[in-house]
Order: structure tokens, then C-alpha cells, then sequence
């Protein structure tokens, strides 16, 4: 007989079990594969209103969930998997009530506990420096325990972090030498996505296992290659009007061409950026959305193959995973995802 489909919840609060866990009614989680921290929302019980009176233990903003989600019968009888879903910050708290009762919804944010982190303004000039380095320094500077790095080590001869928070500079400086940036609270995950994309596959889909979904293919805003000017500076030069040139770099083709202008003190430089450039906005050529059923080993940044839908069929990797849970019952995920193309 088949056993019933449940959800049960392990919420964490500076690394104690606290009697949240019990109180949880529902969470609805984010994972968010680049770009965006990843988000949650705990809506809780608060008996008899004791929280909101500051009775006892109170929940407080500036603290630590540590939040697991426990998935029974999923996938067959006496199944079971872990979804660890991360260390959060707690940012946000509301208190309601009302004919059906008092609760407490709690919102955390997967970033650093300091503030300075998003919002601390900073200048600084880096030379001769790689992208792991600086995010070794960064990593240290916030008391992140570790860095997951995957990608070749360039040298960058010259950048200047100009009134920018620290999380803003890593997170622009990665997008423009083309690598995939995740800031957990106590880590910092950056990698060569073309590495990631030819990991194999992690679960395959037909239409049948789709609750909804929707298939995506756009020309407008894709690139075959781009053109890259920046300026170079000669200080030996003797002429003040050859101390600067302005050079142009083209990669790829010329059918759909991107035009920048960015800081690049090299035509090596120059090509990285303009090629990290078309390959982004190249993600969007091809998207997959669908609803399904829960899978704790669908992440963001995980591949996974669609069969047996035509045109559709393909490899894809994902970029975000919407869970949302209430009764202890089973829940359905929101997946979006690209078809992964040649990069340049």
C-alpha cells in the first residue's frame, strides 16, 4: 500500500531547535542560481498571540534559521529526502490574527548578517588580481567560512571599485568575466558556467510529469558576436594625443552584432567581457517554465533533459527553484530553466 505523501520541516534558530519546526504552517522558498540571493518565507503559529506580546522566546530580525525540508513517500513507498535549504538572516516580521488564528510569517535573506555586506560603500583600487583572490579577501573580510571556485585564474591588470558595496563589485566583476556568482550566508559559490553546463544530467521530463508549463524562443535581444571599444593608455608616450587609443575588438560573427564600450585594460580583457556579454544575454534565447511535482535533487544550477516533446526536447539548466509547502502534505516546484547553446 502506498504510504501518504508528507512534508516535514527543520527550522534551526542560531543552530537550536527552538520549537519552530513544530510551529511551521507553510514556507514558500527560492532558489535563485546567479545573481539574486536565495529567499524565504516561514509562516508560523503563534499560540495564543504569545510572540506578538513578547512572551518568552521571541523570534528577533538579525538572527540565524538554518532550514531543512524532509521529503516522505515522494517518489515511492518509504522514500526519503533532505532538501537543505540553506542559513538565512532573518530581515522580516510580521504578526497577524484574525478568524483563523495568530501567526508569525518570518522572512530571511541568504546573505551575510553584516549589513555592510549590501550596503557599506567602498573604494578601492585592485591590480594585478584575479577574480579568486579578490573573493578570497571579500569571503574573509565577512567571516564567510568558504569559497567554492571553478573557473581559470586570468590575471586583471587594473580595477577600481568605485562607491560600490562589496556585494555589488564581486557580483558585476564575476557577471563580466562570465562566471555564475551564488553568495550564501557563510560562502561564496563561483564557477565557469560551461563547466557546470556539461555536468551530466540530473532528472529527465515528458510532458506527462508537467502539472503546466511553457516553451520560449526568442531572436530579439540575442547575439551572434560582439564589438568591444575600450580605451588603452600609453604613459611612455611622448605625444599627448597617443598617450590614448581607443581599440576595437570583435568576437564571434557579424550577423547580430552586440556593441559595448567597457573598461578593459587588455584586447585579452576585452574579449573575455565581450564574450561574457553575448553569452548572457544568449541564455534568454531559448526558456523553459514549468510546474511539477517536488524533487529535493532539483537545484539551481542543475542540468536536466526534456524527451519526447519535439522541438522541446533538449538539455536545459536551470536557474531558479520556487518551492512552496503548507500541511505537511506533498507540494508541487516552479522551474525555469534554458536550453544550453554553444557559448562563444
Amino acid at each position: 500500500m502506498q504510504k501518504a505523501r508528507k512534508v516535514t520541516y527543520q527550522i534551526l534558530y542560531d543552530g537550536v531547535e527552538v520549537g519552530l519546526s513544530s510551529r511551521c504552517e507553510s514556507i514558500s522558498y527560492t532558489d535563485n542560481d546567479s545573481g539574486s540571493a536565495d529567499e524565504i518565507t516561514i509562516d508560523l503559529a503563534d499560540r495564543n498571540a504569545a510572540w506578538a506580546m513578547g512572551k518568552g522566546f521571541v523570534p528577533e530580525k538579525e538572527h540565524d534559521l538554518d532550514v531543512s525540508i524532509f521529503f516522505h513517500n515522494m517518489t515511492g513507498t518509504n522514500t526519503y529526502q533532505k532538501y537543505h535549504c540553506g542559513n538565512f538572516t532573518i530581515d522580516d516580521i510580521t504578526y497577524s490574527g484574525g478568524s483563523s488564528g495568530h501567526k508569525c510569517s518570518i522572512k530571511g535573506i541568504s546573505l551575510p548578517a553584516s549589513q555592510g555586506f549590501q550596503t557599506g560603500k567602498v573604494s578601492k583600487t585592485w591590480e594585478k588580481v584575479t577574480v579568486k583572490q579578490i573573493a578570497e579577501e571579500i569571503k574573509g573580510k565577512y567571516g564567510m567560512t568558504d569559497l567554492y571556485f571553478w573557473a581559470g585564474e586570468p590575471i586583471i591588470e587594473k580595477i577600481d571599485q568605485e562607491e560600490q558595496s562589496d556585494s555589488e563589485f564581486i557580483s558585476k566583476l564575476c557577471n563580466d568575466q562570465g562566471l555564475f556568482i551564488k553568495i550564501y550566508k557563510k560562502a561564496l559559490v563561483i564557477f565557469d558556467k560551461t563547466i557546470y553546463e556539461g555536468r551530466g544530467i540530473t532528472a529527465t521530463y515528458s510532458e506527462h510529469d508537467f502539472e503546466e508549463w511553457a516553451w520560449n524562443t526568442t531572436l530579439v535581444g540575442t547575439y551572434t558576436g560582439a564589438k568591444i571599444s575600450y580605451t588603452q593608455v600609453d604613459k611612455n608616450a611622448k605625444d599627448e594625443k597617443e598617450k590614448t587609443k581607443v581599440i576595437s575588438v570583435t568576437v564571434g560573427d557579424e550577423t547580430r552584432l552586440l556593441i559595448l564600450n567597457e573598461k578593459a585594460d587588455s584586447k585579452e580583457e576585452a574579449e573575455r567581457i565581450a564574450k561574457a556579454k553575448v553569452n548572457s544575454e544568449n541564455e534568454k534565447a531559448v526558456t523553459l517554465e514549468f510546474t511539477a511535482l517536488g524533487d529535493a535533487n532539483i537545484v539551481a544550477s542543475c542540468n536536466i533533459e526534456v524527451k519526447g516533446m519535439g522541438r522541446i526536447d533538449g538539455k536545459y539548466y536551470v536557474t531558479k527553484v520556487s518551492h512552496e509547502l503548507s500541511g505537511g502534505s506533498g507540494h508541487k516546484m516552479q522551474v525555469s530553466a534554458y536550453k544550453i547553446f554553444e557559448r562563444l
